[in-house]
């Protein structure tokens, strides 16, 4: 299955989507910031990348444009998981390289089903 970083300041969030995942086979590396990925990016290579916007320090928007910026994460598909769905949020998580976006809360089918899809499209297609 596929290796997926989750990027979230709140412990709670991260636990339950590393769940959600690991049961369903993935192997989930975790950070806790925008920093933190960039380390775990640094240093592992996974396929997916679902992380949160409002985090203290670097929020996730730059994390996308900087994670963006290590070749390895160039293309790689990243999922913004968030609360609400402004409209601003959206479209400049979209210019910094997201391809989706989750809005919280969320089921755990939505989960699967929106991770696994696009772990078909850009795959497998």
């Amino acid at each position: 299955m596929a290796r997926i970083l989750i990027v979230d300041d709140v412990t709670p969030i991260r636990d339950i989507v590393i769940s959600m995942l690991q049961k369903r086979g993935h192997r989930v590396f975790e950070a806790k910031s925008g920093d933190d990925a960039l380390e775990v990016a640094r240093n592992k290579k996974v396929h997916m990348v679902l992380t949160d916007v409002n985090m203290p320090g670097m929020d996730g928007i730059e994390m996308i444009v900087q994670m963006r910026a290590i070749e390895s994460y160039s293309k790689i598909p990243i999922i913004v998981l968030s609360k609400g769905s402004k409209d601003e949020n959206i479209t400049a998580a979209k210019a910094a390289g997201a391809v989706d976006w989750i809005a919280k809360p969320f089921t755990e089918d939505s989960l699967i089903n929106k991770v696994n899809q696009i772990l078909v499209d850009y795959y497998v297609n």
